[in-house]
């Protein structure tokens, strides 16, 4: 197939990548009215986000089989028409508890549809014949403003909840929908013997590169503002600016990966991702002052942005493993990273500070730079 017989299927794969963020930046900016609806204290809510992370991270080293079983493009949509009505459920939980299990099934869907679109867009990568991955995951930064701004929209006009969450998930509906007529579809077979995908082998490295970068990542999006307003003293409303920056140089610069990565190659743009990383870091903590530190984690979203992507291309072209295999062992280390990167950020924080810790994040960006070279050796991928 030409390019351009493949491209309805890389537009098909970039709406699936843009409704799965339009999705979660709905979920993000719905927590602040669930938290006052159900009357919940911070240690409830976490209840809920932290259910939402283990639904997503608990199916994941069976979904690599499941995958290749089925296939990515039947798996993708199966998850997609799944996610939407799921992410209905938490805004019509009357209480905590159910509150808890409905983030629980949304998570679930979420991270079941992570594994498949990540696998198909190996799959519609490989056909095209040059690295494209980031373009995908740019569509899912910008599906994430998107969702949040809608809401934002939403909210002002004073719709309540479960319509406004009603208005989003029929709307990325109707994407998914759209998307499922061209989406490439993949014949596969599964490892005898293997259904769960807990990294092993050649992937392990990989995998382990993921947590570090996962860590880094989940570290700022949730402490940031925190870091902005209780070290580098800036207003209540000024603390957004830190976490703003991080989205936006990342989203933007996913959008200029595919070319970075084609220009400097896979190992050279994770190795330059990561300093870039350390030296926003350390700007962020040499300086603690809000403009400062606003910069340092701007330089944070240019450095992270193409690492997930180069690692989940990488995951879906290894040796040993069929791509969705690959792919799910990746994620699953991965996302447990970014379980693991808040709550370290925040214990090590009452222990030293919240600075000291930004010198632990320089330290796993430094590994990035270091396992790189090795975490893609044994890659099959035969373009930039």
């Amino acid at each position: 197939m030409t390019r351009r017989d493949l491209l309805p299927a890389r537009v098909a794969a970039s709406a699936i990548f843009f409704g799965n963020g339009f999705g979660i930046g709905t979920w993000a900016a719905q927590l602040p009215r669930f938290k006052e609806s159900l009357g919940l204290s911070d240690g409830q809510l976490s209840l809920g986000l932290l259910a939402f992370s283990l639904g997503a991270v608990a199916l994941m080293p069976i979904i690599g089989w499941a995958v290749a079983v089925v296939g990515s493009r039947t798996t993708t949509l199966i998850a997609a028409f799944s996610f939407a009505p799921a992410l209905l459920l938490p805004g019509l939980a009357p209480n905590l508890s159910l509150f808890v299990v409905a983030a629980l099934l949304a998570g679930a869907c979420n991270g079941t549809m992570d594994i498949a679109m990540n696998t198909n867009a190996t799959v519609v990568e490989k056909a095209w014949g040059s690295a494209i991955m980031s373009s995908f995951h740019a569509f899912f930064s910008l599906g994430g403003l998107a969702g949040a701004g809608a809401s934002g929209l939403l909210i002002a006009l004073d719709v309540g909840i479960v319509p406004t969450l009603l208005i989003s998930c029929l709307g990325m509906g109707l994407l998914f929908l759209l998307a499922a007529f061209w989406m490439l579809g993949e014949k596969e077979r599964a490892i005898d013997g293997h259904g769960f995908a807990w990294p092993r082998g050649s992937v392990i490295i990989l995998a382990v590169l993921a947590m570090f970068c996962f860590i880094v990542e989940g570290a700022i999006v949730d402490w940031s503002a925190i870091y902005l307003q209780t070290v580098a003293g800036a207003s209540l409303e000024a603390a957004v600016t830190g976490f703003a920056a991080f989205s936006l140089t990342m989203t933007v610069c996913r959008f200029m990966g595919d070319f970075v990565v084609r220009h400097l190659g896979r190992v050279r743009t994770l190795q330059l991702g990561g300093l870039l990383s350390a030296f926003g870091l350390a700007l962020a903590m040499l300086l603690p002052h809000p403009l400062p530190a606003s910069i340092g984690f701007a330089l944070v979203g240019i450095g992270l942005a193409n690492t997930v992507p180069v690692l989940f291309s990488t995951a879906g072209q290894m040796k040993d493993f069929p791509p969705s295999m690959g792919v799910a062992m990746v994620a699953t280390l991965g996302y447990g990273g970014l379980l693991l990167g808040p709550p370290l950020i925040g214990f090590g924080g009452e222990i030293l500070s919240l600075r000291a810790m930004l010198g632990l994040l320089i330290v796993f960006a430094f590994v990035i730079i270091i396992l790189s070279q090795r975490a893609l050796q044994r890659s099959t991928v035969q373009f930039s």
